[in-house]
């Protein structure tokens, strides 16, 4: 179970289904509004994983990656975005982003991709 998961999804309805998905697997899910406030929360507070939607503009999550990495975070993200944002998934990889995820997204694989980042994680803290 995760302690923490940062979302940062503009959509309500996305929110809410985030939540329900995610409900007994997470302690504390904490929805933000831009990366700003992101990044001001993990100066001050751990976190355990970062799920950022790609709509309507894939960029904006692949440079909120980006200013995640200058800083030294290294919060594993999932990305939940359209197909079409391909390239935005493998810039992401690049980038040391864990995962992409291609929308529309069940419940079961969004579990799936944050154990995804639990396994990457406890096996990064080995070496």
């Amino acid at each position: 179970m995760f302690n923490t998961v940062y979302v940062l999804e503009r959509d309500p309805a996305e929110c809410r289904w985030i939540e329900s998905a995610l409900a007994g697997q997470v302690r504390k899910l904490i929805f933000l509004e831009d990366g700003a406030t992101l990044l001001d929360w993990l100066a001050t507070q751990g976190g355990d994983c970062l799920l950022c939607g790609a709509e309507p503009d894939a960029s904006v999550a692949l440079e909120l990656v980006r200013r995640l990495r200058r800083h030294g975070q290294a919060l594993p993200v999932v990305v939940i975005g359209p197909h079409s944002a391909f390239r935005t998934a493998v810039d992401v990889a690049r980038l040391n982003g864990t995962d992409f995820l291609e929308r529309p997204v069940s419940a079961q694989r969004l579990r799936a991709a944050l154990r995804k980042v639990t396994a990457v994680t406890e096996e990064g803290a080995k070496r």
